[in-house]
Protein backbone atom coordinates (compact mmCIF):
# COMPACT_ATOMS: atom_id res chain seq x y z
CA UNK A 1 0.00 0.00 0.00
CA UNK A 2 1.47 3.42 -0.91
CA UNK A 3 2.57 5.31 2.17
CA UNK A 4 1.26 8.59 0.72
CA UNK A 5 -2.26 7.46 1.61
CA UNK A 6 -1.41 6.94 5.28
CA UNK A 7 -2.54 10.31 6.61
CA UNK A 8 -5.78 10.22 4.62
CA UNK A 9 -6.86 7.16 6.63
CA UNK A 10 -6.93 9.28 9.77
CA UNK A 11 -8.98 12.11 8.23
CA UNK A 12 -12.63 12.00 7.12
CA UNK A 13 -13.01 11.65 3.36
CA UNK A 14 -15.14 14.32 1.70
CA UNK A 15 -17.37 11.78 0.03
CA UNK A 16 -17.88 9.86 3.24
CA UNK A 17 -18.51 13.11 5.09
CA UNK A 18 -21.47 13.77 2.82
CA UNK A 19 -22.95 10.30 2.97
CA UNK A 20 -22.24 9.36 6.57
CA UNK A 21 -23.48 10.88 9.80
CA UNK A 22 -20.74 12.94 11.44
CA UNK A 23 -20.66 12.83 15.23
CA UNK A 24 -18.54 14.67 17.78
CA UNK A 25 -17.04 12.97 20.81
CA UNK A 26 -16.69 16.36 22.49
CA UNK A 27 -20.35 17.27 21.94
CA UNK A 28 -21.50 13.82 23.05
CA UNK A 29 -19.51 14.06 26.28
CA UNK A 30 -20.60 17.63 27.00
CA UNK A 31 -24.24 16.82 26.28
CA UNK A 32 -24.12 13.67 28.40
CA UNK A 33 -22.51 15.47 31.35
CA UNK A 34 -24.93 18.40 31.04
CA UNK A 35 -27.96 16.11 30.80
CA UNK A 36 -26.84 14.06 33.79
CA UNK A 37 -26.34 17.11 36.00
CA UNK A 38 -29.52 18.73 34.65
CA UNK A 39 -31.54 15.70 35.78
CA UNK A 40 -29.85 15.72 39.21
CA UNK A 41 -30.27 19.49 39.70
CA UNK A 42 -33.85 19.39 38.42
CA UNK A 43 -34.68 16.66 40.93
CA UNK A 44 -33.09 18.68 43.77
CA UNK A 45 -34.83 21.90 42.76
CA UNK A 46 -38.16 20.12 42.35
CA UNK A 47 -37.84 18.62 45.83
CA UNK A 48 -36.87 22.02 47.25
CA UNK A 49 -39.79 23.72 45.48
CA UNK A 50 -42.33 21.16 46.71
CA UNK A 51 -40.94 21.25 50.24
CA UNK A 52 -40.87 25.05 50.26
CA UNK A 53 -44.44 25.29 48.96
CA UNK A 54 -45.62 22.86 51.62
CA UNK A 55 -43.68 24.71 54.33
CA UNK A 56 -45.10 28.12 53.29
CA UNK A 57 -48.65 26.74 53.17
CA UNK A 58 -48.13 25.13 56.56
CA UNK A 59 -46.80 28.35 58.06
CA UNK A 60 -49.69 30.31 56.55
CA UNK A 61 -52.23 27.90 58.08
CA UNK A 62 -50.48 28.05 61.45
CA UNK A 63 -50.55 31.85 61.39
CA UNK A 64 -54.22 31.79 60.47
CA UNK A 65 -55.03 29.37 63.32
CA UNK A 66 -53.01 31.47 65.76
CA UNK A 67 -54.93 34.56 64.67
CA UNK A 68 -58.18 32.65 65.22
CA UNK A 69 -57.04 31.60 68.71
CA UNK A 70 -56.10 35.18 69.52
CA UNK A 71 -59.55 36.45 68.51
CA UNK A 72 -61.20 33.66 70.48
CA UNK A 73 -59.26 34.83 73.53
CA UNK A 74 -60.87 38.24 73.12
CA UNK A 75 -64.37 36.77 73.38
CA UNK A 76 -65.79 37.51 76.86
CA UNK A 77 -69.12 36.55 78.41
CA UNK A 78 -71.54 39.31 79.21
CA UNK A 79 -74.50 37.85 80.98
CA UNK A 80 -76.20 35.52 78.60
CA UNK A 81 -74.46 37.27 75.72
CA UNK A 82 -70.87 37.61 74.61
CA UNK A 83 -68.78 40.47 73.35
CA UNK A 84 -65.52 40.69 71.39
CA UNK A 85 -62.99 43.05 72.93
CA UNK A 86 -61.49 43.85 69.55
CA UNK A 87 -59.57 47.00 68.61
CA UNK A 88 -58.88 47.75 64.92
CA UNK A 89 -55.77 49.69 65.84
CA UNK A 90 -54.00 46.52 66.97
CA UNK A 91 -55.22 44.40 64.06
CA UNK A 92 -55.61 46.83 61.14
CA UNK A 93 -55.66 44.02 58.57
CA UNK A 94 -59.40 43.59 59.27
CA UNK A 95 -60.14 47.17 58.23
CA UNK A 96 -57.69 47.80 55.35
CA UNK A 97 -58.91 48.30 51.80
CA UNK A 98 -55.95 46.54 50.13
CA UNK A 99 -55.92 42.79 50.68
CA UNK A 100 -58.29 43.04 53.64
CA UNK A 101 -58.98 40.18 56.02
CA UNK A 102 -62.44 39.30 57.31
CA UNK A 103 -63.93 37.72 60.40
CA UNK A 104 -67.43 37.07 61.67
CA UNK A 105 -68.52 35.93 65.16
CA UNK A 106 -71.77 34.09 65.88
CA UNK A 107 -73.61 33.09 69.00
CA UNK A 108 -75.78 30.29 67.79
CA UNK A 109 -77.43 31.66 64.67
CA UNK A 110 -77.03 35.30 65.68
CA UNK A 111 -74.15 37.38 64.35
CA UNK A 112 -72.39 39.12 67.23
CA UNK A 113 -69.46 40.84 65.46
CA UNK A 114 -68.26 41.47 61.95
CA UNK A 115 -64.98 42.99 60.83
CA UNK A 116 -65.00 46.52 59.46
CA UNK A 117 -63.83 45.12 56.11
CA UNK A 118 -67.28 43.45 55.76
CA UNK A 119 -69.09 46.77 56.02
CA UNK A 120 -69.03 47.10 52.24
CA UNK A 121 -70.59 43.65 51.93
CA UNK A 122 -73.50 43.94 54.33
CA UNK A 123 -75.43 41.19 52.59
CA UNK A 124 -72.53 38.74 52.64
CA UNK A 125 -72.03 36.29 55.48
CA UNK A 126 -68.93 34.23 55.96
CA UNK A 127 -69.10 30.46 55.99
CA UNK A 128 -70.27 28.82 59.16
CA UNK A 129 -70.28 25.06 59.63
CA UNK A 130 -71.57 22.83 62.37
CA UNK A 131 -68.43 21.48 64.01
CA UNK A 132 -67.73 19.53 67.17
CA UNK A 133 -67.06 21.72 70.19
CA UNK A 134 -63.58 23.29 70.35
CA UNK A 135 -62.58 22.16 66.87
CA UNK A 136 -61.12 24.06 63.94
CA UNK A 137 -61.37 23.54 60.20
CA UNK A 138 -59.31 25.10 57.37
CA UNK A 139 -60.75 25.40 53.86
CA UNK A 140 -60.10 27.30 50.61
CA UNK A 141 -62.63 30.01 49.95
CA UNK A 142 -63.43 32.89 47.62
CA UNK A 143 -63.27 36.19 49.52
CA UNK A 144 -66.10 38.71 49.36
CA UNK A 145 -63.95 40.93 47.08
CA UNK A 146 -63.52 38.04 44.67
CA UNK A 147 -59.95 37.07 45.62
CA UNK A 148 -58.87 33.62 46.66
CA UNK A 149 -58.02 32.90 50.25
CA UNK A 150 -58.10 30.52 53.17
CA UNK A 151 -60.69 30.33 55.93
CA UNK A 152 -60.47 29.01 59.48
CA UNK A 153 -63.78 27.99 61.07
CA UNK A 154 -64.00 27.40 64.82
CA UNK A 155 -66.69 26.20 67.19
CA UNK A 156 -65.55 26.87 70.74
CA UNK A 157 -66.41 27.51 74.33
CA UNK A 158 -63.55 29.14 76.15
CA UNK A 159 -64.07 27.71 79.70
CA UNK A 160 -66.64 26.43 82.14
CA UNK A 161 -67.42 30.00 83.31
CA UNK A 162 -69.40 30.44 80.12
CA UNK A 163 -73.03 30.02 81.12
CA UNK A 164 -74.18 30.38 77.54
CA UNK A 165 -75.71 27.19 76.24
CA UNK A 166 -75.50 28.09 72.54
CA UNK A 167 -72.31 27.40 70.58
CA UNK A 168 -69.98 30.20 69.54
CA UNK A 169 -68.67 30.26 65.96
CA UNK A 170 -65.78 32.26 64.58
CA UNK A 171 -64.76 32.41 60.91
CA UNK A 172 -61.74 34.27 59.59
CA UNK A 173 -60.93 34.86 55.91
CA UNK A 174 -57.41 35.75 54.82
CA UNK A 175 -56.29 36.31 51.22
CA UNK A 176 -53.48 34.14 49.85
CA UNK A 177 -52.30 36.63 47.21
CA UNK A 178 -49.19 37.60 49.16
CA UNK A 179 -48.31 33.96 49.69
CA UNK A 180 -48.83 33.23 46.00
CA UNK A 181 -46.60 36.15 45.04
CA UNK A 182 -43.94 34.91 47.41
CA UNK A 183 -44.14 31.41 45.93
CA UNK A 184 -43.99 32.82 42.39
CA UNK A 185 -40.87 34.76 43.32
CA UNK A 186 -39.34 31.62 44.84
CA UNK A 187 -40.29 29.56 41.77
CA UNK A 188 -38.85 32.21 39.47
CA UNK A 189 -35.62 32.27 41.44
CA UNK A 190 -35.42 28.50 41.32
CA UNK A 191 -36.02 28.44 37.55
CA UNK A 192 -33.46 31.18 36.93
CA UNK A 193 -30.88 29.55 39.17
CA UNK A 194 -31.62 26.20 37.51
CA UNK A 195 -30.79 27.52 34.05
CA UNK A 196 -27.83 29.49 35.40
CA UNK A 197 -26.50 26.35 37.06
CA UNK A 198 -27.00 24.38 33.83
CA UNK A 199 -25.17 27.07 31.87
CA UNK A 200 -22.38 27.11 34.42
CA UNK A 201 -22.21 23.33 34.49
CA UNK A 202 -22.09 23.15 30.68
CA UNK A 203 -19.31 25.74 30.61
CA UNK A 204 -17.36 23.71 33.15
CA UNK A 205 -18.09 20.48 31.21
CA UNK A 206 -16.81 22.04 27.97
CA UNK A 207 -13.64 23.13 29.74
CA UNK A 208 -13.14 19.70 31.33
CA UNK A 209 -13.81 17.81 28.08
CA UNK A 210 -11.54 20.09 26.06
CA UNK A 211 -8.78 19.61 28.58
CA UNK A 212 -9.40 15.85 28.56
CA UNK A 213 -9.27 15.69 24.74
CA UNK A 214 -6.04 17.67 24.49
CA UNK A 215 -3.94 14.48 24.27
CA UNK A 216 -5.97 13.43 21.22
CA UNK A 217 -5.57 16.89 19.69
CA UNK A 218 -1.84 16.67 20.33
CA UNK A 219 -1.74 13.22 18.73
CA UNK A 220 -3.64 14.55 15.72
CA UNK A 221 -1.16 17.42 15.41
CA UNK A 222 1.71 14.93 15.48
CA UNK A 223 0.04 12.93 12.72
CA UNK A 224 -0.39 16.09 10.62
CA UNK A 225 3.26 16.98 11.02
CA UNK A 226 4.57 13.51 10.13
CA UNK A 227 7.64 13.56 7.91
CA UNK A 228 6.72 10.82 5.47
CA UNK A 229 10.13 10.68 3.78
CA UNK A 230 12.00 10.57 7.08
CA UNK A 231 9.73 7.97 8.62
CA UNK A 232 10.11 5.71 5.57
CA UNK A 233 13.89 6.04 5.26
CA UNK A 234 15.18 5.89 8.83
CA UNK A 235 15.41 2.51 10.50
CA UNK A 236 14.14 2.34 14.06
CA UNK A 237 12.63 5.80 13.78
CA UNK A 238 9.50 6.33 15.87
CA UNK A 239 7.30 8.66 13.77
CA UNK A 240 5.03 9.63 16.68
CA UNK A 241 7.34 10.07 19.63
CA UNK A 242 6.48 9.31 23.24
CA UNK A 243 4.97 12.44 24.86
CA UNK A 244 6.10 13.80 28.19
CA UNK A 245 2.84 12.70 29.79
CA UNK A 246 1.57 9.27 28.81
CA UNK A 247 -2.18 8.66 28.89
CA UNK A 248 -3.44 5.10 29.15
CA UNK A 249 -6.25 5.72 26.65
CA UNK A 250 -4.11 7.45 24.01
CA UNK A 251 -0.92 5.40 24.27
CA UNK A 252 -2.40 2.27 22.57
CA UNK A 253 -3.55 4.46 19.66
CA UNK A 254 -0.07 5.97 19.32
CA UNK A 255 1.55 2.53 19.37
CA UNK A 256 -0.89 1.14 16.82
CA UNK A 257 -0.32 4.09 14.48
CA UNK A 258 3.43 3.67 14.78
CA UNK A 259 3.06 -0.05 14.09
CA UNK A 260 0.89 0.76 11.10
CA UNK A 261 3.47 3.26 9.81
CA UNK A 262 6.26 0.75 10.35
CA UNK A 263 4.34 -1.89 8.42
CA UNK A 264 3.75 0.59 5.61
CA UNK A 265 7.45 1.46 5.62
CA UNK A 266 8.21 -2.21 5.11
CA UNK A 267 5.68 -2.37 2.29
CA UNK A 268 7.22 0.72 0.70
CA UNK A 269 10.69 -0.75 0.96
CA UNK A 270 9.41 -4.01 -0.51
CA UNK A 271 7.65 -2.16 -3.33
CA UNK A 272 10.75 -0.11 -4.07
CA UNK A 273 12.90 -3.22 -4.13
CA UNK A 274 10.33 -5.09 -6.22
CA UNK A 275 10.06 -2.21 -8.68
CA UNK A 276 13.84 -2.03 -8.98
CA UNK A 277 14.14 -5.80 -9.41
CA UNK A 278 11.43 -5.87 -12.08
CA UNK A 279 13.15 -3.05 -13.91
CA UNK A 280 16.48 -4.87 -13.62
CA UNK A 281 15.07 -8.19 -14.83
CA UNK A 282 13.41 -6.56 -17.84
CA UNK A 283 16.28 -4.20 -18.55
CA UNK A 284 18.75 -7.03 -19.22
CA UNK A 285 16.82 -8.74 -22.06
CA UNK A 286 15.77 -5.37 -23.47
CA UNK A 287 19.41 -4.27 -23.53
CA UNK A 288 20.35 -7.54 -25.24
CA UNK A 289 17.66 -7.00 -27.88
CA UNK A 290 18.86 -3.44 -28.50
CA UNK A 291 22.49 -4.54 -28.73
CA UNK A 292 21.72 -7.37 -31.15
CA UNK A 293 19.54 -5.09 -33.26
CA UNK A 294 22.22 -2.35 -33.41
CA UNK A 295 24.88 -4.87 -34.44
CA UNK A 296 22.58 -6.44 -37.04
CA UNK A 297 21.67 -2.99 -38.44
CA UNK A 298 25.31 -1.95 -38.67
CA UNK A 299 26.47 -5.28 -40.12
CA UNK A 300 23.52 -6.69 -42.06
CA UNK A 301 25.72 -8.85 -44.25
CA UNK A 302 27.60 -10.54 -41.40
CA UNK A 303 26.45 -14.15 -41.53
CA UNK A 304 27.57 -14.81 -37.96
CA UNK A 305 25.01 -12.26 -36.72
CA UNK A 306 22.24 -12.74 -39.24
CA UNK A 307 22.25 -16.50 -38.94
CA UNK A 308 21.36 -16.52 -35.22
CA UNK A 309 19.62 -13.14 -34.95
CA UNK A 310 16.06 -14.41 -35.25
CA UNK A 311 16.62 -17.27 -32.85
CA UNK A 312 18.38 -15.00 -30.34
CA UNK A 313 15.56 -12.49 -30.47
CA UNK A 314 13.04 -15.32 -30.03
CA UNK A 315 14.90 -16.69 -26.99
CA UNK A 316 15.14 -13.25 -25.41
CA UNK A 317 11.42 -12.71 -26.02
CA UNK A 318 10.64 -16.04 -24.37
CA UNK A 319 12.69 -14.99 -21.32
CA UNK A 320 10.79 -11.70 -21.12
CA UNK A 321 7.49 -13.56 -21.52
CA UNK A 322 8.44 -15.92 -18.70
CA UNK A 323 9.28 -12.96 -16.43
CA UNK A 324 5.95 -11.30 -17.23
CA UNK A 325 4.03 -14.57 -16.78
CA UNK A 326 5.63 -15.12 -13.39
CA UNK A 327 4.89 -11.54 -12.36
CA UNK A 328 1.26 -11.95 -13.42
CA UNK A 329 1.08 -15.23 -11.51
CA UNK A 330 2.55 -13.49 -8.45
CA UNK A 331 -0.07 -10.74 -8.73
CA UNK A 332 -2.86 -13.27 -9.25
CA UNK A 333 -1.79 -15.32 -6.25
CA UNK A 334 -1.86 -12.20 -4.07
CA UNK A 335 -5.22 -10.97 -5.35
CA UNK A 336 -8.30 -11.30 -3.16
CA UNK A 337 -10.38 -11.95 -6.29
CA UNK A 338 -8.60 -15.24 -6.94
CA UNK A 339 -11.18 -18.01 -7.19
CA UNK A 340 -10.67 -21.66 -6.31
CA UNK A 341 -12.36 -24.81 -7.58
CA UNK A 342 -11.80 -27.65 -5.16
CA UNK A 343 -11.69 -31.23 -6.39
CA UNK A 344 -10.34 -34.60 -5.38
CA UNK A 345 -6.77 -34.91 -6.71
CA UNK A 346 -4.73 -38.09 -6.96
CA UNK A 347 -1.30 -37.41 -5.48
CA UNK A 348 0.49 -39.89 -7.79
CA UNK A 349 -1.00 -38.28 -10.90
CA UNK A 350 -0.22 -34.79 -9.58
CA UNK A 351 3.41 -35.71 -8.89
CA UNK A 352 3.82 -37.46 -12.25
CA UNK A 353 2.43 -34.47 -14.14
CA UNK A 354 4.71 -32.03 -12.29
CA UNK A 355 7.83 -34.12 -12.90
CA UNK A 356 7.03 -34.49 -16.61
CA UNK A 357 6.59 -30.72 -17.00
CA UNK A 358 9.98 -30.11 -15.35
CA UNK A 359 11.83 -32.80 -17.28
CA UNK A 360 13.01 -30.31 -19.94
CA UNK A 361 14.93 -28.38 -17.26
CA UNK A 362 16.11 -31.37 -15.25
CA UNK A 363 16.49 -34.48 -17.42
CA UNK A 364 17.45 -36.63 -14.45
CA UNK A 365 14.47 -35.54 -12.34
CA UNK A 366 13.11 -39.07 -12.15
CA UNK A 367 16.30 -40.33 -10.49
CA UNK A 368 16.76 -37.34 -8.14
CA UNK A 369 13.26 -36.94 -6.70
CA UNK A 370 12.58 -39.56 -4.07
CA UNK A 371 8.81 -39.42 -3.62
CA UNK A 372 6.80 -40.99 -0.79
CA UNK A 373 3.04 -40.68 -1.27
CA UNK A 374 1.61 -41.90 2.04
CA UNK A 375 -1.85 -40.65 1.07
CA UNK A 376 -3.67 -41.34 -2.15
CA UNK A 377 -5.94 -38.32 -2.62
CA UNK A 378 -6.35 -34.76 -1.38
CA UNK A 379 -9.00 -32.05 -1.86
CA UNK A 380 -7.60 -28.83 -3.31
CA UNK A 381 -7.65 -26.41 -6.20
CA UNK A 382 -5.65 -28.15 -8.93
CA UNK A 383 -3.93 -25.02 -10.23
CA UNK A 384 -2.86 -23.90 -6.75
CA UNK A 385 -1.56 -27.23 -5.50
CA UNK A 386 0.15 -27.93 -8.84
CA UNK A 387 1.87 -24.53 -8.81
CA UNK A 388 3.05 -25.11 -5.24
CA UNK A 389 4.39 -28.57 -5.99
CA UNK A 390 6.23 -27.69 -9.23
CA UNK A 391 7.82 -24.59 -7.72
CA UNK A 392 9.00 -26.53 -4.67
CA UNK A 393 10.52 -29.26 -6.83
CA UNK A 394 12.08 -26.73 -9.22
CA UNK A 395 13.58 -24.77 -6.32
CA UNK A 396 14.92 -27.93 -4.64
CA UNK A 397 16.50 -29.30 -7.81
CA UNK A 398 18.17 -26.04 -8.76
CA UNK A 399 19.66 -25.16 -5.36
CA UNK A 400 20.87 -28.67 -4.47
CA UNK A 401 24.18 -30.23 -5.58
CA UNK A 402 24.17 -32.39 -8.72
CA UNK A 403 23.08 -36.02 -8.27
CA UNK A 404 21.81 -35.42 -4.69
CA UNK A 405 18.39 -36.73 -3.78
CA UNK A 406 15.32 -34.61 -3.16
CA UNK A 407 13.02 -36.00 -0.46
CA UNK A 408 9.36 -35.32 -1.25
CA UNK A 409 6.41 -36.75 0.61
CA UNK A 410 2.65 -36.41 0.89
CA UNK A 411 1.61 -37.31 4.43
CA UNK A 412 -1.42 -37.25 6.71
CA UNK A 413 -1.50 -35.08 9.82
CA UNK A 414 -2.59 -36.95 12.93
CA UNK A 415 -2.89 -34.12 15.48
CA UNK A 416 -6.05 -32.53 14.14
CA UNK A 417 -7.05 -30.35 17.07
CA UNK A 418 -10.30 -28.50 17.66
CA UNK A 419 -9.71 -25.90 14.93
CA UNK A 420 -9.36 -28.49 12.15
CA UNK A 421 -11.73 -31.36 12.93
CA UNK A 422 -11.59 -32.66 9.33
CA UNK A 423 -8.61 -34.79 8.19
CA UNK A 424 -5.61 -32.79 7.02
CA UNK A 425 -2.56 -33.50 4.87
CA UNK A 426 0.84 -31.98 4.23
CA UNK A 427 3.61 -31.76 1.63
CA UNK A 428 7.25 -31.90 2.65
CA UNK A 429 10.22 -31.19 0.37
CA UNK A 430 13.78 -31.49 1.68
CA UNK A 431 17.02 -30.92 -0.18
CA UNK A 432 20.69 -30.23 0.40
CA UNK A 433 22.19 -26.82 -0.39
CA UNK A 434 25.03 -25.91 -2.69
CA UNK A 435 25.79 -22.80 -0.66
CA UNK A 436 24.70 -22.26 2.97
CA UNK A 437 22.04 -19.62 3.44
CA UNK A 438 23.17 -16.25 4.75
CA UNK A 439 21.20 -14.34 7.34
CA UNK A 440 19.95 -12.03 4.60
CA UNK A 441 18.83 -15.06 2.58
CA UNK A 442 16.86 -16.37 5.56
CA UNK A 443 15.12 -13.03 6.09
CA UNK A 444 14.23 -12.46 2.42
CA UNK A 445 13.68 -16.02 1.27
CA UNK A 446 9.99 -15.50 0.50
CA UNK A 447 10.30 -11.95 -0.86
CA UNK A 448 9.44 -11.52 -4.56
CA UNK A 449 12.38 -11.24 -6.99
CA UNK A 450 14.88 -11.89 -4.24
CA UNK A 451 17.79 -13.98 -5.44
CA UNK A 452 20.83 -15.24 -3.63
CA UNK A 453 24.19 -14.20 -5.01
CA UNK A 454 24.71 -17.64 -6.54
CA UNK A 455 21.67 -17.34 -8.81
CA UNK A 456 21.93 -13.74 -9.93
CA UNK A 457 24.11 -14.67 -12.92
CA UNK A 458 21.51 -17.11 -14.24
CA UNK A 459 19.06 -15.83 -16.84
CA UNK A 460 16.43 -18.44 -15.99
CA UNK A 461 16.07 -17.61 -12.26
CA UNK A 462 13.90 -14.67 -11.19
CA UNK A 463 13.27 -15.20 -7.49
CA UNK A 464 9.49 -15.49 -7.87
CA UNK A 465 8.77 -19.16 -7.17
CA UNK A 466 8.81 -19.09 -3.37
CA UNK A 467 6.90 -15.77 -3.33
CA UNK A 468 4.18 -17.33 -5.46
CA UNK A 469 4.03 -20.33 -3.12
CA UNK A 470 3.79 -17.99 -0.12
CA UNK A 471 0.90 -16.01 -1.64
CA UNK A 472 -1.03 -19.10 -2.68
CA UNK A 473 -0.66 -20.59 0.80
CA UNK A 474 -2.12 -17.44 2.32
CA UNK A 475 -4.99 -17.50 -0.18
CA UNK A 476 -5.77 -21.17 0.49
CA UNK A 477 -5.22 -20.97 4.27
CA UNK A 478 -2.29 -23.36 4.03
CA UNK A 479 0.56 -23.10 6.49
CA UNK A 480 4.03 -22.65 4.97
CA UNK A 481 7.03 -23.35 7.20
CA UNK A 482 10.73 -23.28 6.32
CA UNK A 483 13.29 -25.19 8.36
CA UNK A 484 16.86 -24.05 7.75
CA UNK A 485 18.43 -24.89 11.10
CA UNK A 486 20.83 -27.24 9.38
CA UNK A 487 23.15 -25.00 7.27
CA UNK A 488 23.57 -27.71 4.61
CA UNK A 489 19.87 -28.53 4.20
CA UNK A 490 16.54 -26.78 3.84
CA UNK A 491 13.05 -28.16 4.28
CA UNK A 492 9.70 -26.72 3.15
CA UNK A 493 6.40 -27.88 4.66
CA UNK A 494 2.91 -27.07 3.35
CA UNK A 495 0.27 -28.15 5.85
CA UNK A 496 -3.48 -27.76 6.49
CA UNK A 497 -4.36 -29.30 3.11
CA UNK A 498 -7.75 -31.02 3.20
CA UNK A 499 -7.52 -34.78 3.09
CA UNK A 500 -10.27 -36.61 1.23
Amino acid sequence: MPFDNLLSRFRPHKKNAKNNKILSIKNDLVNSITLMFAIIIFGIYLAVDISLDSWVDEQFDKALVNKSNYLKSLVKPKGEQIELEFDDEFMPEFSELIEPQYFQLWLGDETIERSRSLATYSDVDLIREELPLNTTKLIDVRLPNGEFGRAVISNFKDNDDFQIPEPIYLTIYEPTASVERFLVIIDTLLVVTFFLSIFLMRTIAVSIVERGLKPLAHLNQQIKSLDVNRSSELQGYDPIGVPETIYEEVEPIRREINAYIEENNKLIASEKRLTGDIAHELKTPIAEMISLSEVYINFPDDERIGKTYKQDMFNISLRMKKIVDNLLLLQRSASASMTSQYEVIDTDDLLLQGMQDLRFKFPNIQQRVQADCQIQTIVADHFCIYTILTNLIDNALYYSPENTLIALSFYAIDDLGAENPSPRAGIKVRNQLIHPLTEQDKLNLLEPLYQSDSSRTRNDRYGLGLSIIHNICKQQDYQLSVNHDNPTCIEFRITNIELS
